[in-house]
C-alpha cells in the first residue's frame, strides 16, 4: 500500500505542476476540529468491538486551479485523535490519519464577497494506530485505505487574491486492517471523520488591482493658424472600483477632479456617465451595482461644481466589458465608470 500511496502522490504532483500554468492557480491551508465516531471492528477471533476517540484536530493543505465556477485541487491532510475507550474499557493511545485526495468543487457566485461552495473528493488515507491499549488488548495499525469525502463551505474575499474560508468535510475509508498484539488477530473497520475547518486561500492567477487609468487623450488636432497654441482637452476618462464596491478611491477622485476641471474649461453642458461591473455575480445584481457606481461619480462631480442637470447616468452591468472574460471572472479593469465629455 505504501507503493500505491507513492504512485498516487507522484501522479498528483505531476498533475498540479501542469495546473500551475493555467489561470486560476491557487493554494490553501486549513485547520480545525476533527471528530471520529466510534469505530466498529469485526474479526473471527474477538468478534465485534468498538474504539472510541476524543475530539481531535486536523491540518490540511490544498493546491489547484479554478476555471469559471469550477475548481480541481489536490489535498494533503493530517488528522489526530487520542483514544478514549476500547471494547468498553478505558484506553490510551492515539490514531492518526494522513490523507491524499483529488477534489472537485463548484463555487456559487453571489455577486458579493461571499462565495458558497460544495465538492467531493476521492483518494486514500494512511491510518496509523499508536498502540491503543485498554490493559487487556493492544491495537496497532499502519494501513492505507481508499477513501472518499464530501465538502461544503463558504469563502469570503478579503482582497483580490486572498480569501478567508470555513468548511465542513465528511471523510470515510473502506475497511482498514488492524492488528491485536496479544493474539495476532486482524480486525477490520472503516475510518470516518467529521471535520470543521477554517483557513485561507491564496489565488496566484487573480488579477492585481488595476490602478486608476490616466484620461485618454484625444488625437492631436492639426495646428491652428493662430500663433498661440491651443490646449488639447481629454474627452474620455475611466474611474475604477474595488470588487463589489461603489465608493470612490483616492486614485479615482483625482480622475474625477481632472474631468470636472476640463469640463468647466471646455464649457461642457452635457456629461455622460456609464457604469460597468466585472463578470462575477448575476445580471440583476451587477446592473444595480453599475448604476450605484455611476451615481457615486455623479455625486462627486456635483460637489466639484458641475450642474446636476448636465450629467446623465447609465448602468450596463456586466454586458459591456473592457476586457473580455468568462462569466464569473473578477477582472479589475471591468469595474469602472466612463466619464464622457462632449
Amino acid at each position: 500500500m505504501r507503493i500505491v500511496s507513492g504512485i498516487l502522490a507522484a501522479g498528483l504532483a505531476a498533475g498540479l505542476s501542469t495546473a500551475a500554468m493555467a489561470d486560476g492557480w491557487y493554494v490553501g491551508a486549513d485547520t480545525g476540529l476533527n471528530l471520529v465516531p466510534s469505530e466498529k471492528f469485526k474479526d473471527d477471533v474477538d468478534g465485534k468491538f468498538k474504539l472510541k476517540n476524543d475530539q481531535g484536530f486536523g491540518l490540511l493543505g490544498e493546491a489547484g486551479y479554478a476555471f469559471g465556477q469550477y475548481r480541481v485541487e489536490g489535498e494533503l491532510g493530517w488528522r489526530y485523535n487520542s483514544s478514549n475507550r476500547l471494547d468498553n474499557k478505558s484506553a490510551t493511545g492515539n490514531q492518526q490519519a494522513y490523507d491524499l485526495f483529488v477534489n472537485g468543487l463548484y463555487d456559487f457566485k453571489t455577486g458579493t464577497a461571499f462565495t458558497p461552495f460544495v465538492g467531493a473528493g476521492i483518494g486514500g488515507v494512511d491510518l496509523i494506530a499508536g498502540k491503543i491499549s485498554n490493559g487487556t488488548d493492544t491495537v496497532k495499525n499502519n494501513d492505507f485505505a481508499f477513501a472518499y469525502q464530501g465538502i461544503a463551505g463558504v469563502s469570503y474575499a478579503l482582497t483580490q487574491n486572498l480569501d478567508l474560508k470555513a468548511d465542513y468535510r465528511y471523510l470515510r475509508t473502506l475497511d482498514a486492517t488492524y492488528k491485536i498484539e496479544e493474539d495476532g488477530s486482524k480486525p477490520k473497520a472503516p475510518y470516518d471523520a467529521h471535520s470543521v475547518m477554517v483557513g485561507f486561500t491564496y489565488k496566484f492567477g487573480a488579477p492585481a488591482a488595476a490602478p486608476a487609468m490616466a484620461p485618454a487623450a484625444a488625437p492631436m488636432p492639426a495646428p491652428a493658424p493662430a500663433k498661440a497654441t491651443q490646449a488639447v482637452i481629454a474627452k474620455s476618462y475611466l474611474v475604477f472600483f474595488d470588487f463589489d464596491k461603489s465608493n470612490i478611491t483616492p486614485e479615482a477622485q483625482k480622475i474625477i477632479e481632472q474631468a470636472a476641471s476640463n469640463a468647466k474649461s471646455s464649457k461642457a453642458t452635457s456629461i455622460a456617465l456609464t457604469g460597468h461591473t466585472d463578470a462575477a455575480g448575476s445580471e440583476k445584481y451587477n446592473m444595480a451595482l453599475s448604476l450605484r457606481r455611476a451615481t457615486a461619480v455623479k455625486a462627486e462631480l456635483v460637489k466639484l461644481g458641475i450642474p446636476e442637470n448636465e450629467i446623465s447616468v447609465v448602468g450596463k452591468g456586466k454586458s459591456d466589458p473592457l476586457v473580455a472574460t468568462k462569466d464569473g471572472v473578477r477582472e479589475p479593469q471591468n469595474r469602472r465608470v466612463q466619464i464622457l465629455l462632449p
